[in-house]
């Protein structure tokens, strides 16, 4: 099946989405832990919090505050600064990195959504270590808007795109599928990916796809096209808002067939946009409410009990690359080449299970799920991503976690 490395919006942008909302090192708002000893991480990040813009998700923040929690615990201070970006648009996030490089962190967080393409040759440059928040296959390591100081925190597009969809023919048995994406290079190519994964089963077969617009606010005309079409089952690549409108009107219109998404979907249950989520089947690179370790069940505990909500993906990767940026940090100082090659060791983390490829993609595996009654999550399937070695963990492994800290299965 043909792989996909041309410049796509990748479904990490959905967990970023955001109105474009001007932003400049003015609005820099620093949150910062004191302890008289340990190691000193400096951060730098480039999310918004709730209220800076229509759609900014919280769980970024939250999940870097949680580590920062965390780490104080035990000795390690977190210098952390927020340099807010937009989720979407490229040239406050840009004003931003530009802001956060001139003060020299020694890990910076952003790059969400296709922010990835037109800021990337300028990260790169700068050899600050990075968590990206996209996984476009152009962002791999070797990519074209890759580096060895970029590391993505997500699975790349295709492997969700394709699993979701397996998921759909080989899991569910469905055969006959209606597609519904975003008319941006995420939705066209996770499509094609669909369509090629589909034909792999014999009965499954995709029979109308419809697309709609990023802010679009009325798709009832794609609601019909897949009742004429006697769909029984909709696979889905698109954003939180234009998911909320969509199953408020298939559920108006008498739909009842399954709804499969990626993170987006999530996000709009998790938002209030939806409702009843009692047909939606969710594929997610980390859903810490479903893990088994023992780490990630206290994770979740002390999350809710600090936050008022249960973590989701975002919040979980976001404190799994606090952390490993921490022992980074403490293990090697603060020489950007260090620690760079130190995040390249990663093979473990303490929620989400991150281990860093020759591709620098920390996502190790994909998980599919749904709601229950109650609102609480009901693991379906994980499915395990191919994993090829970086140089780093060939040999020597360069970065762990403490000894007392296990990855998540």
């Amino acid at each position: 099946m043909k792989r996909f490395t041309r410049i796509a919006v990748g479904m990490a942008t959905v967990a970023a989405l955001a109105t474009p909302l001007l932003a400049s090192s003015a609005r820099a708002q620093t949150d910062t832990t004191s302890a008289a000893k340990g190691t000193t991480l400096k951060l730098i990040s480039a999310f918004e919090k709730v209220g800076e813009s229509p759609l900014a998700q919280p769980q970024f923040d939250d999940g870097i505050q949680m580590a920062i929690k965390d780490l104080k615990k035990k000795g390690i201070t977190v210098d952390y600064e927020r340099i807010p970006g937009s989720g979407v648009a490229v040239a406050p996030a840009e004003t931003a990195f530009l802001a956060a490089q001139a003060k020299n962190p020694d890990v910076w967080m952003g790059l969400t959504a296709s922010q990835l393409f037109a800021i990337a040759p300028k990260v790169v440059d700068s050899g600050i270590p990075t968590f990206a928040f996209a996984s476009p296959g152009a962002g791999i390591r070797s990519g074209a808007q890759g580096g060895d100081n970029i590391f993505l925190v997500r699975p790349l597009n295709d492997s969700t795109a394709q699993k979701l969809t397996e998921y759909a023919c080989k899991q569910q048995k469905l055969k006959k599928i209606g597609i519904l994406a975003v008319n941006l290079p995420f939705g066209t190519d996770s499509t094609e990916l669909a369509e090629n994964e589909a034909a792999k089963y014999k009965g499954c077969e995709i029979v109308t796809k419809q697309s709609n617009g990023f802010s679009d606010t009325d798709l009832t005309q794609q609601v019909l096209a897949f009742k004429d079409a006697g769909v029984d089952g909709i696979v889905a690549f698109d954003y939180p808002n234009p998911f909320g409108v969509f199953v408020k009107q298939m559920q108006d219109n008498g739909m009842t067939v399954p709804i499969l998404g990626g993170a987006s979907l999530g996000l709009a249950v998790d938002s209030k946009a939806i409702t009843d989520a009692s047909k939606l089947v969710i594929i997610d690179d980390c859903v810490p409410a479903v893990e088994k370790s023992t780490t990630a069940k206290r994770f979740v505990k002390a999350y809710q009990k600090e936050f008022g909500y249960i973590p989701n993906y975002v919040s979980g990767q976001a404190y799994d690359a606090v952390t490993l940026a921490a022992d980074a940090v403490q293990k090697v100082g603060h020489d950007p080449a260090a620690i760079q090659k130190a995040i390249a060791g990663t093979q473990q983390s303490p929620v989400c299970g991150f281990k860093n490829d020759k591709n620098n993609v920390l996502g190790s595996s994909v998980t599919v799920y749904k709601y229950n009654a109650d609102g609480s999550r009901k693991l379906l399937k994980k499915y395990p991503l191919e994993y090829i070695p970086a140089a780093e963990v060939q040999g020597a492994v360069t970065t762990t976690l403490a000894p007392t800290t296990t990855a998540a299965p």
